[in-house]
């Protein structure tokens, strides 16, 4: 959360045509913390859910409820196990990216990196140890990158047809020289 009081602190006001992040009160912040950590975790549930089916990884009492938190499944390509957590990780920060910028409407970048260190946090609460694994690293890496790209692509795309304004040219300044 250290990373999203950076918006209270140095936040300006929105008179750059919100290409910085805004004044919010503490309580918002909180409010859409929440809300991105239950809809990151409900989604990657529900991802961990079809791809455990769709990989036919056993009945539904096979289920691994550490699934979201598992950094110790061995890597290979060949392990249906390990390829349901990859594309159920992965496929948790795509959806994850389109609901975060409908939520927070700003500042995508910042609630996808705290989020992803509170995910690390309760990993390595839940799995009572570190990450040593690369793959697990690279894999979350390029779902947060993925998530603050095309995040904060879509919401500066959304400002830019939100503003609607003509170019007019500068009086002071003709073209002849």
């Amino acid at each position: 959360m250290g990373l999203i009081l950076y918006e209270i602190e140095h936040g300006e006001d929105d008179t750059d045509g919100g290409k910085c992040c805004t004044k919010v009160p503490i309580e918002t912040i909180c409010a859409n913390l929440l809300k991105c950590l239950i809809l990151f975790y409900g989604v990657f549930y529900i991802a961990a859910g079809i791809c455990h089916g769709a990989f036919r990884l056993g009945t539904l009492q096979a289920f691994d409820p550490k699934i979201p938190f598992d950094f110790q499944e061995p890597f290979s390509w060949q392990s249906s196990r390990y390829l349901a957590r990859l594309v159920s990780m992965e496929s948790t920060y795509f959806v994850c990216t389109w609901a975060f910028a409908a939520i927070v409407q700003h500042c995508v970048w910042d609630y996808a990196i705290t989020i992803t260190l509170v995910h690390v946090s309760i990993s390595c609460a839940v799995m009572q140890g570190f990450s040593l694994t690369w793959q697990w690293w690279v894999t979350l890496g390029c779902g947060v990158f993925f998530m603050i790209v095309v995040g904060e692509m879509v919401l500066c795309c959304v400002r830019c047809k939100g503003q609607r304004t003509k170019v007019t040219p500068n009086p002071r300044r003709s073209g002849v020289t």
